[in-house]
């Protein structure tokens, strides 16, 4: 079955779903509802400000559209629900008055904010009812129509069969639900209990495929032998620049001695955000390089991967190694250039991101392969990477460290290393929670530093508000260049093309830009010292390890610096959270709170499509281990997972009915 089958998928939309990354029905079908409308809800007094709700309600004022003032008007009406009356805004949304007439019946999701006794909600998600809704209805924040989508999902359930790589005599045992039926209950679920049941199982489902996948990789019997002598790495600790920390020189000799063991190694290099994991990776590399052999290191964004080449030019070849550069924005000539010296071996330490794995590179001896920021990256990412080489050692790093407990199930026998020692001379980063009636305050603050030099950082959750009350980068930057900060202030996203987003980090580098608007694309590894502020708007909708990640951007020179969290639309537990955050100070500490306040998801990266993150708990990850046991001992099924290597998702295939 193909998606332009499906009826109201015309070329436009399929278009649409081809950007969102949907191609295939099973695409389609792995990405999940953002939220649900439970349509038995009802509101009483007792609704909690912060919190959201979703219901069913009917229009007792017409929708009445206002002009505030020039650029921003407001749609207004309200909507009662059991007697409770719900005041609903919507701003620049003229099109939300479309559905509201009085008397009609709309569905409502939003986060409620309490006046005296009033209950009142911002740019909610409204839908109109329709035929055959029944109990709960799914919510699909896509650049298509929400019902559009959903209908699409039901038509693509509705003339497939989905099949999942675990047989059903050991779906059954571990308690698994049929993977058709728990992607239906997924997508329309009958009710509560039945929602909960289904993402549960697919979680486990989805992570036991994860897990088995990566064990299955593996075969740790070494066929090369690295024979420098460990003391080359003198050469390269007295070419540095500067001293490393004692946890540095730890840590790179647990990575030479696994490199010289009799088993392949495969290493998690866990360390606080600043603490020099960059130089460790290159010292291993610099080690292979003496060794005879190519190195690899690959990075989330072309960003990262310039900034570590940079560096690598400056340490590894006054030394005599020989470093390349490969991204996607380099013209052919370049391409060319680089693909040549990897498959000649004419450079052994190679960096990039996942042009790295393209099925037209060719290494000539790959034997160290390196994943930076590997929360990044899905397990087939990474052993593509492993796949080039010949039986590659492994090392993945994170700033984002991992529970052990969740570690040992998702990467098995895993030697970790840590590093939680900074550089000598790292300033404090302070962080506080800024109230509504304080933002003025910063930004006045904010423009002093600018005229210092200083750079600030302001963080937003999407590139566009959207139809909800999610602050955007379009929202700040337009607002910016309206004021006194215009002309210090540029803007960065991921669907700007990388030579745009390079050109913009190079002018907030060099000090031509001051004030840098961006979404989470520069949440890993940029390294700006100028950089002492950084602001995180809507808070609450990040996880602790990824606000500490985000924080890790400021502090990287002399000066003390400082990371303000803004929070307007939180719930009393999320500003509970975010207080717990800011007395927090390493990347440890925020990860076990994080785990368990939110489980697992973001630390193993199963967002499917950019949907909400399947939540997975330690009761989970026990079962998908223990079924990945029972995987691997049913022989068909292994070989089936190993087959499917190609494909990024835990559904073995979808047929026609």
């Amino acid at each position: 079955m193909e998606l332009s089958e499906i009826k109201g998928i015309g070329a436009k939309r399929l278009q649409a779903l081809n950007e969102m990354g949907i191609y295939t029905p099973s695409d389609l079908l792995l990405r999940f509802p953002d939220k649900y409308v439970f349509c038995d809800t009802a509101i009483d007094g007792r609704v909690r400000d912060g919190e959201e709700i979703s219901f069913v309600g009917d229009v007792v004022s017409p929708a009445k559209r206002s002009f505030i003032r020039r650029g921003l008007n407001v749609v207004n009406c309200t909507v009662q629900n059991n007697g409770v009356l719900v005041r609903c805004s919507w701003f620049n949304q003229p099109f939300a008055a479309r559905n509201l007439q009085l008397g009609s019946r709309v569905y409502v999701v939003g986060k409620v904010k309490k006046f005296k006794n009033s209950v009142q909600l911002t740019n909610p998600t409204l839908l109109t009812p329709q035929d055959g809704d029944d109990g709960v209805i799914p919510v699909y924040k896509t650049t298509i129509p929400s019902r559009t989508f959903a209908a699409a999902v039901k038509t693509a359930l509705d003339n497939v069969k989905v099949n999942s790589y675990i047989p059903s005599r050991l779906a059954e045992r571990y308690g698994l639900i049929p993977l058709q039926k728990a992607l239906q209950g997924v997508h329309a679920p009958r009710n509560r209990a039945e929602l909960a049941d289904c993402k549960r199982s697919v979680a486990v489902e989805n992570l036991c495929y994860v897990i088995t996948s990566y064990r299955l990789l593996k075969d740790d019997r070494r066929d090369f032998v690295y024979s420098a002598p460990p003391s080359v790495i003198n050469d390269f600790i007295k070419g540095l620049p500067y001293s490393l920390t004692a946890e540095q020189v730890a840590a790179a000799r647990e990575i030479i001695s696994a490199l010289r063991s009799d088993k392949l190694a495969n290493m998690l290099v866990q360390g606080e955000v600043g603490c020099g994991k960059t130089v460790v990776a290159m010292l291993a590399m610099f080690y292979a390089a003496k060794c005879g052999c190519q190195s690899a290191i690959m990075t989330p964004t072309e960003v990262l991967a310039r900034q570590h080449y940079a560096t690598m030019v400056k340490i590894l070849e006054p030394l005599g190694v020989k470093t390349q550069l490969l991204c996607a924005s380099m013209n052919a000539r370049q391409k060319e250039e680089a693909m040549f010296n990897i498959k000649y071996g004419n450079a052994s330490c190679i960096v990039g991101t996942q042009s790295l794995i393209g099925d037209c590179i060719e290494y000539k001896n790959l034997r160290l392969v390196i994943v930076d920021e590997q929360q990044r990256f899905g397990v087939n990412q990474r052993a593509k990477l492993e796949s080039k080489g010949n039986k590659t050692d492994m090392i993945v790093m994170t700033a984002t460290p991992i529970p052990r407990t969740l570690a040992l199930s998702l990467y098995g026998e895993l030697q970790q290393t840590e590093i939680r020692e900074l550089p000598a001379n790292r300033p404090k980063i302070h962080t506080s929670v800024v109230p509504s009636v304080k933002i003025g305050d910063m930004y006045d603050y904010i423009g002093k530093k600018a005229a210092a030099d200083e750079r600030t950082y302001i963080i937003c959750p999407r590139i566009d508000g959207g139809d909800d009350d999610v602050t955007g980068v379009d929202d700040i930057y337009k607002r910016l260049k309206n004021s006194a900060l215009a002309p210090l202030v540029g803007c960065v996203h991921g669907k700007m093309k990388d030579a745009e987003k390079n050109e913009v980090m190079s002018a907030f580098k060099s000090g031509a830009i001051k004030i840098l608007v961006s979404t989470t694309v520069v949440e890993v590894g940029i390294d700006v010292p100028e950089a002492t502020t950084v602001v995180v708007y809507d808070a609450e909708r990040f996880g602790l390890a990824q606000l500490h990640q985000i924080r890790g951007r400021v502090g990287r020179g002399v000066k003390e610096s400082y990371c303000f969290l803004i929070s307007e639309n939180g719930t009393p537990e999320s500003d509970a959270r975010l207080k717990d955050f800011c007395g927090l100070k390493d990347g440890f500490s925020v990860s076990e709170l994080d785990f368990n306040l939110r489980g697992a998801g973001d630390f193993v990266g199963l967002r499917q499509h950019g949907s909400g993150t399947l939540q997975i708990d330690n009761a989970i990850i026990e079962r998908a281990r223990a079924l990945s046991d029972a995987l691997i001992a049913d022989g068909t099924s292994s070989e089936s997972i190993i087959g499917s290597l190609k494909a990024p998702e835990f559904i073995r295939s979808v047929t026609m009915n």
